[in-house]
């Protein structure tokens, strides 16, 4: 008796795989793309140094920005965050703001929710502010003072408020202006 070859032949699957990973790999390029571009929707332009930025219900304005090693400030009780010196390639800096209440409905205020953006800085959020979270009312202002720790070399920083609002650091964080 011979041998017979027997040939199988192979279903269709490697070809219908094929067929069906090829729009799930461009779903998956699309959903990239998608993600990417939302990541960097533009943000909000910030306001220049030293004007005023519209915030809900009235508005806020850096009235000065001192690096702490300038003027060696502390706030005017121990905070254990400031009790050891900032980290390598950061320094700290002082940020006093005034917020006025415009609307009729007051504003509120709550300097400890405040963030720093920008190229290198990480989003830092103050390691001490003052006054703590408080209601204004329609016609009067507050002075926050805020102290962030930022990189020495991020120049582009925005001060960022809970509801959005931004405001231009300048170069000014830096002791060497």
């Amino acid at each position: 008796m011979g041998t017979v070859a027997v040939r199988t032949l192979r279903p269709a699957t490697a070809t219908r795989r094929y067929l069906m990973v090829l729009p799930l790999g461009l779903l998956c390029l699309l959903a990239i793309g998608l993600g990417y571009s939302l990541s960097t929707a533009k943000t909000a332009p910030s306001v220049q140094l030293g004007a005023p930025a519209e915030i809900p219900g009235g508005i806020a304005m850096i009235t000065g920005i001192v690096p702490l090693e300038v003027d060696g400030w502390q706030p005017p009780s121990p905070v254990t965050a400031l009790q050891h010196d900032a980290q390598d390639g950061s320094h700290r800096v002082r940020i006093e703001m005034q917020f006025t209440a415009l609307d009729p409905a007051g504003t509120r205020l709550d300097p400890a929710r405040f963030i720093v953006d920008g190229l290198g800085s990480g989003q830092p959020v103050p390691l001490w502010s003052s006054p703590d979270a408080a209601f204004v009312q329609e016609g009067e202002s507050v002075r926050a003072t805020m102290v962030f720790e930022l990189p020495d070399k991020a120049v582009a920083l925005v001060l960022e408020g809970p509801d959005g609002g931004r405001l231009s650091l300048g170069k000014e964080h830096h002791s060497g202006g």
